[in-house]
């Protein structure tokens, strides 16, 4: 479809009021924005290093960002962050979490009912888990670092955590090479004890397949949401531990053998690799990174450029109305606005397939009076 061969009543309306077309046009095409992808990285000589991942499916990655150095952290293994991009680092010798905030800055330690703890993750509802390797449990803490229960069941050396989109918690058993999947509770639900070898790292993408770093045999396993055994990564690992996956679905490997980080599309193709230093990489976390939606900007866009137009020729009530509107139709639930959208979009085939003999019963455009 060419401007030419649009109806006469939409060249007019395009011609006099391109300023506000132009801002809804944005709307229909807005692109999603790219979330940053930072990595944090936790190494054995008591480092947590960053790397700007975004994008990237080359041969380099953005030069490395010392973030903490022998600062409180000791032994550091399992990385977190909370909604409000607090850092935790788990120290796996002196038996605590440490905590520092969004500009590095050390806040305080948690100290009570650890034993050796690994991997760290939060719930939903801002609860921390900590993997106890030392006494094969899982230790929970509120979002004030307070102590709240144990499970101790089904686990035996316990390294790697994750939870799926139904707040299911699975923990890999490096000892007894399972993953134990438990419900919101803390009660065991089920094992997955099939190829698997000294099992650390976890990592669930967005369908809730799950990925399995092997220690045992430098490979990742992967397993669908029913715990099915899917597939095989055996290439570019050297020893994986820490798994992870960034907002584009691919997946991150901490080579604690070659002190490497390989990367790997969301089919398991490797994409590229990085050193580390010379210090081995144990976890990896991502920092969550707010982005707005596509339709805060056009909405910003059709905003501003609705009432300079309108406010010109004194109609501020139709802009008010304008507006009004367009804020309802992007509270709409995406799926919803995007099947609208596709039923104007055939209606409006049809019509140019079939045109009536007048302008569809539209209004007559406005004139520049």
């Amino acid at each position: 479809m060419t401007f030419n061969t649009l109806p006469k009543f939409a060249r007019t309306f395009f011609k006099r009021y391109s300023r506000i077309a132009c801002s809804l046009l944005l709307l229909v095409l807005a692109a999603p924005l790219q979330a940053v992808d930072i990595l944090y990285v936790s190494l054995n000589n008591n480092t947590i290093v960053s790397y700007d991942t975004t994008g990237n499916v080359g041969t380099t990655i953005a030069a490395s960002v010392s973030i903490f150095v022998n600062t409180n952290p000791d032994y550091t293994r399992g990385l977190a962050f909370d909604t409000s991009g607090n850092l935790y680092a788990a120290n796996a010798e002196p038996n605590t979490i440490s905590k520092f905030n969004s500009s590095a800055g050390y806040v305080s330690n948690i100290a009570a009912n650890l034993s050796y703890p690994n991997a760290l993750i939060f719930d939903s509802s801002g609860n921390l888990y900590a993997a106890n390797y030392g006494n094969s449990t899982i230790s929970k803490f509120n979002s004030t670092g307070g102590y709240v229960s144990n499970i101790a069941t089904n686990l035996s050396g316990p390294f790697g955590l994750a939870f799926d989109s139904l707040g299911y918690l699975y923990a890999s058993n490096a000892s007894s090479n399972t993953i134990s999947k438990f419900n919101s509770t803390g009660g065991y639900v089920s094992n997955i004890a099939t190829n698997l070898s000294y099992p650390i790292g976890l990592a669930l993408d967005s369908s809730d397949n799950l990925y399995v770093a092997n220690y045992g045999n430098n490979t990742i396993s992967k397993f669908n949401s029913s715990g099915g055994y899917v597939s095989i990564i055996t290439t570019n690992l050297s020893i994986p531990f820490g798994l992870e996956l960034d907002s584009s679905g691919n997946l991150y490997a901490a080579n604690s053998g070659n002190s490497t980080i390989s990367k790997f599309d969301s089919s398991g193709t490797f994409l590229t690799s990085w050193s580390v230093g010379t210090a081995a990489p144990s976890f990896l976390a991502f920092k969550p990174v707010s982005v707005p939606e596509p339709s805060t900007y056009a909405l910003a866009t059709i905003g501003t450029s609705v009432i300079a137009y309108l406010a010109r020729r004194r109609k501020a009530k139709q802009a008010v109305v304008i507006m009004v509107a367009v804020e309802e139709f992007l509270s709409i639930p995406k799926e919803i606005r995007d099947k609208l959208y596709q039923k104007r979009v055939e209606q409006y085939e049809k019509r140019l397939a079939h045109p009536a003999t007048k302008s569809f019963g539209l209004p007559t455009p406005p004139s520049e009076e």
